[in-house]
């Protein structure tokens, strides 16, 4: 398979994250859990290369990947599927501000403006007035653990990219080995935040296979493979058909319409997002 295309169908696997998570009826935690086990199992069989004890650098790197995947979760358990996937999004402001000091890498030009168009879609999001429904039923909460997430996914963009520079192939252990220590944590956490562990039925059950399996497993197995003959910044603007496809596969599957003043934000942090790749594929010379 293309390596491109590859990209694409993984971005597509992403983005229905929203729907299904909120198809079962599990609390937020239990969920975030029981889909970590589902896809590190599936990781496991897809990355051989990842069946082996995890180095002290991918160690650095788990609790960030339990921030940028199980709070996302929470997040879009909490408020609309849109709110949750634009706010994660702002990982561009995150790896801005956070480059300089953990990467010595000095921000360019172009990335301001990135930043600026970030922080205002920020924003928005936080003035739009929202009450909760049944989809979303702490759209506050929810807003905040989703920008930890994109906090969070941030810091794990950084650390890939110093992981990268070895050489050695780790980002792999990464995504397997962080599923699976963040199976145990988020269920363990859920009691002490007041979520019950529950049974569930057979519809819950067969959204968690789904997100586990395919918008985990199966999609970061296509992306870690493919990301060696891609360059980042057209795999960055490749994956961004996951923010643009998440609000409506759950508007489609729930009737979810986020507040004008989110749909706003979120398409100012998308075109900001798109214009840094674009600038950086123009300064680079390469193709987008």
């Amino acid at each position: 398979m293309r390596a491109r295309l590859r990209i694409v169908i993984a971005g597509a696997l992403f983005s229905t994250g929203g729907a299904l998570i909120k198809s079962c009826a599990f609390a937020p935690l239990q969920k975030a859990g029981v889909r970590a086990a589902i896809a590190a199992l599936t990781l496991f069989v897809l990355l051989p290369e990842a069946r082996r004890l995890p180095s002290r650098r991918v160690l650095l790197l788990l609790p960030a990947y339990f921030g940028a995947t199980a709070l996302f979760v929470v997040g879009t358990s909490l408020t609309t599927a849109a709110n949750a996937i634009f706010l994660q999004s702002t990982y561009p402001l995150w790896v801005t501000l956070l480059g300089p000091l953990l990467l010595h890498e000095k921000p360019r030009r172009h990335e301001f403006a990135v930043l600026a168009g970030v922080a205002i879609g920020m924003a928005l999001f936080f003035l739009a007035p929202e009450q909760g429904t049944a989809t979303a039923p702490q759209p506050f909460a929810g807003k905040i653990a989703a920008l930890v997430s994109g906090l969070s996914y941030g810091l794990l963009l950084l650390g890939f990219r110093w992981l990268g520079k070895r050489g050695e192939g780790e980002q792999c252990a990464v995504v397997a080995w962080g599923n699976l220590c963040t199976a145990p944590v988020a269920l363990g956490l859920a009691p002490l935040f007041g979520q019950q562990l529950v049974l569930g039925g057979a519809g819950d059950w067969a959204a968690m296979l789904l997100l586990g399996v395919f918008q985990v497993g199966v999609a970061y197995a296509l992306l870690v493979r493919a990301m060696p003959f891609v360059p980042a910044v057209q795999a960055s603007l490749l994956l961004m058909i996951e923010p643009a496809l998440n609000p409506f596969l759950a508007f489609l599957m729930h009737g979810e319409r986020p507040h004008p003043l989110a749909i706003g934000g979120g398409a100012i942090i998308l075109g900001a997002v798109a214009f840094g790749g674009i600038a950086v594929a123009r300064g680079s010379g390469a193709a987008v």
